[in-house]
């Protein structure tokens, strides 16, 4: 059976032949100086194999019956081998991978053209497992898939819905990793804390830095977020903003004498107590902005009067650092209107621009008031022929206690990234709040790697990954989760699945922290 999925992704897989693996019957090859994304990534699959169907892998040493080889051409010479006899392996682009299982010599091989697609084509191979109790089903594969975007990051707030649970983010970071995901963006509020030196401050720093750790160690790159006039509760009264809407009052207004000098200090001095950043996002409103005379219109004056010295600062301090000008909710009236489409005017590729320029982070968000785009207004930045990512909101629309299911939506976020130059699209940051933006957050992460993909695809693959031999009935479930379900059963439909799922899904299932919130949404759309 033969399948194309983009013109990036070939695959030739059969379902109906499988390799049936045993107990300690799977001996993992490393190369002789593993990076530490392939080690890492090893250690997920035995630890998903065994917790699903308790089945382990050989001990190292141990004569095994089938062999997985993992690895990069250059850090393992068993890929090295296997690249010489398949040329796709060499045609891969960023982060792409290869998949094949051999039926014949029970040998399997992933090989990605960086940790990145390491990690991604075993998270890949984890998808098409079949976990059964004692042993683990591998269909026969032949995969070579490679992203269309390079950007494919998560973006998570700052609040202990997230925070409070530190493993959990850890191990979060991990699985977004095995979705293809390659980078991870937070932002440092400053205004939750008094200064710098607060002792609540040094915590978030520290949970910060755990977290980029995860991320580079399965490949990934590092963004951070800073909103341009935040600033400490503490800030100076004097250079304080008045009131305005989604931004707190000990923000600072950029005319005032000395705040943008202090403004560039506090940013400067969160950046460099931070490892390594890849990507820094100048985020403009909500929160953030300035609406007296002098900063009026926003995005042109008083939002630039910040955004170009810092940005001048941080790529001075650290020039591979890829530096993004974000557009989010600057289309406000409070904020100039239609002035930002001069802000992308002044920057596009016939205008002098700032060498650190890396292009516009545009809104995804159809039902916002002010930050969605209009058709008129996606062709402003497809004119101005600059790179660009998108900053989605799958938190905000009609966000429930529970897993978010919202299939119409989503479907309206993908029409309306597709609507931007597929050769200026670069990614983006989905902007996720909670635990219950999981399944919006793969499907982000799905068309980052295929924009064309549908909806349906994702939920069967979603369904398939953390539902197991129930993903049928899991998918069910989901249809009717869905806010655009309109069964006038729909209650006691749902309450008929749940019940019948609850006693029927393997307790890996039922471990997980996705089931739990499943079944809040249930308990939500019945009451």
């Amino acid at each position: 059976m033969a399948a194309e999925t983009g013109d990036k992704e070939t695959a030739k897989n059969s379902k109906s032949q499988v390799l049936a693996i045993g107990n300690a019957e799977l001996t993992v090859v490393l190369g002789e100086k593993p990076s530490p994304a392939e080690k890492r990534v090893t250690e997920l699959l035995a630890e998903r194999i065994k917790d699903r169907a308790g089945v382990a892998l050989a001990a190292q040493g141990d004569k095994a019956a089938f062999r997985l080889v993992i690895g990069k051409v250059a850090s393992n010479e068993r890929i090295k081998e296997f690249a010489a006899t398949r040329k796709e392996v060499a045609s891969l682009g960023s982060d792409g991978y290869v998949i094949t299982v051999n039926m014949g010599n029970k040998e399997i091989h992933v090989a990605g053209q960086s940790d990145s697609g390491v990690v991604a084509g075993v998270g890949r191979l984890m998808r098409e497992m079949r976990y059964q109790k004692g042993r683990v089903e591998v269909p026969s594969l032949d995969i070579a898939e490679t992203p269309q975007m390079p950007n494919r990051g998560m973006y998570l707030w700052a609040r202990k819905d997230f925070f409070g649970k530190p493993d959990q983010v850890d191990r979060y970071v991990e699985e977004f990793a095995l979705w293809g995901c390659n980078g991870i963006a937070l932002w440092f509020e400053m205004g939750m804390f008094k200064s710098f030196d607060d002792p609540e401050a040094k915590t978030w720093l520290d949970i910060y830095r755990r977290l980029y750790a995860t991320a580079k160690s399965m490949g990934m790159k590092s963004g951070l977020l800073m909103v341009m006039n935040d600033a400490y509760n503490t800030s100076p009264t004097a250079m304080r903003i008045k009131p305005i809407i989604g931004c707190p009052d000990h923000y600072l207004c950029p005319n005032k004498p000395g705040s943008v000098e202090q403004m560039i200090a506090w940013q400067e001095q969160v950046f460099k107590a931070l490892p390594q950043i890849d990507i820094f996002n100048l985020f403009p409103a909500d929160p953030g902005g300035c609406s007296c005379p002098d900063c009026t219109p926003w995005p042109t004056r008083g939002f630039w009067r910040i955004a170009k010295p810092l940005a001048d600062r941080i790529h001075e301090t650290s020039p591979k650092t890829e530096i993004w000008v974000d557009t989010w909710h600057v289309n406000h009236p409070t904020f100039g209107g239609k002035d930002w489409q001069k802000l992308v005017a002044s920057l596009d590729w016939t205008k002098e621009r700032p060498k650190w320029f890396a292009g516009f982070e545009v809104g995804l968000a159809p039902h916002h008031g002010f930050a969605r785009m209009s058709a008129e207004d996606r062709k402003v930045y497809n004119e101005a022929k600059q790179p660009l990512m998108v900053f989605p909101d799958i938190s905000m629309w009609a966000n429930h206690p529970g897993m978010l299911v919202n299939k119409e939506y989503w479907k309206s976020l993908q029409t309306e990234m597709n609507d931007y130059s597929p050769e200026l699209m670069k990614g983006g940051w989905p902007y996720s709040e909670r635990w219950n933006t999981d399944i919006a957050s793969v499907m982000m992460l799905s068309w980052f790697w295929n924009p064309q993909k549908n909806v349906e695809t994702v939920m069967d693959e979603y369904a398939s990954f953390y539902f197991g031999p129930e993903a049928a009935s899991a998918r069910e479930l989901l249809e009717l989760l869905d806010d655009s379900n309109k069964d006038p059963q729909r209650k006691e439909k749902l309450r008929d699945k749940l019940a019948g799922l609850d006693g029927s899904l393997p307790e890996w299932v039922k471990r997980d922290w996705r089931w739990a919130e499943i079944s809040e949404s249930c308990r939500f759309r019945t009451r």
